[in-house]
């Protein structure tokens, strides 16, 4: 989920064209969702404490309040339930360092999906910070998992190109996670983030930044427009080291890898994020 403006911004777009609504005869949202993908139903159940036969229910719910606050493809096709951070390679390492004490950003983390994932696998949540700019997407988090009064994560709005973005953590950071987040930006637009980034992390070896987002299987990357009209920057397995090579400081071990572009909760294809080939790429870089 976005923490700042694409090349096109989502909330200056009139997606409901004058209606009171945001529209659902759009491609990227799936009316029902007809199975509780595994890892999704886990959290419900053992960190959130709902009964079975209400799953279903609460999480339809909440996805219908998110998606008239901001209509967001992975709002609307259920994508949220995916808990991307740990299908990374780079996640049991991720899971250890947090355990012990590290801490760990969550960069765009819309209803903090992954971190009630992080919790619930046993790190403690006051080293975990969340950041979106749109507050209600993180209110509506703590009503989709219930853990408003015991949960200590430190959750804030910010916008990463800000000269003072999360000035009280620099240097303090351990682990950052970015989930669905790069596509959205152009690569020069990226250099800047990877740049900001580098002032949160800590100044050392193993400081971490690991995610998912779109990809292609072609050598450049590739700029791409989707059905909602946005420019998704789609990387390579040489583009994403490309980038990490213009890090201000240091040496970084930039590893990937593609995989399908899919949700395990989908009922409807992929095309209107520009075809059958798209892939999505999983990435860690870590500094030597």
């Amino acid at each position: 989920m976005t923490t700042v403006a694409p090349a096109i911004d989502p909330k200056s777009v009139d997606w409901t064209n004058g209606m009171k609504k945001a529209p659902r005869n759009v491609a990227w949202y799936q009316a029902t969702l007809n199975r509780v993908p595994d890892t999704a139903l886990q959290i419900f159940r053992e960190y959130s404490k709902i009964p079975d036969e209400k799953i279903l229910d609460h999480i339809h719910t909440i996805r219908d309040q998110a998606w008239e606050i901001l209509p967001y493809p992975c709002i609307g096709v259920f994508r949220f339930l995916d808990f991307p951070a740990c299908l990374s390679p780079a996640y049991p390492e991720v899971l250890e360092r947090v355990r012990a004490g590290e801490t760990f950003l969550d960069l765009g983390c819309c209803f903090g999906q992954d971190i009630r994932k992080l919790v619930h696998d046993g790190a403690p949540s006051d080293n975990i910070i969340g950041v979106d700019t749109e507050s209600r997407f993180i209110d509506l988090g703590y009503e989709l998992f219930g853990d408003r009064e015991r949960l200590k994560v430190h959750f804030c709005t910010g916008d990463v190109f800000a000269e003072d973005f999360l000035a009280e953590y620099r240097g303090r950071v351990d682990i950052i996670f970015l989930g669905s987040f790069l596509h959205l930006f152009s690569f020069e637009q990226q250099v800047a983030i990877v740049a900001q980034l580098n002032k949160l992390l800590r100044p050392k070896a193993g400081s971490l930044v690991f995610g998912r987002h779109m990809a292609t299987e072609e050598k450049g990357g590739v700029l791409r427009r989707n059905a909602l009209g946005w420019d998704l920057y789609h990387h390579s397995s040489e583009t994403i080291k490309q980038l990490w090579d213009t890090a201000p400081d240091g040496k970084w071990d930039v590893s990937s890898t593609l995989v399908p572009y899919k949700s395990e909760g989908w009922d409807n294809g992929v095309n209107w994020q520009g075809g059958n080939d798209v892939r999505q790429q999983y990435f860690s870089a870590k500094r030597l």
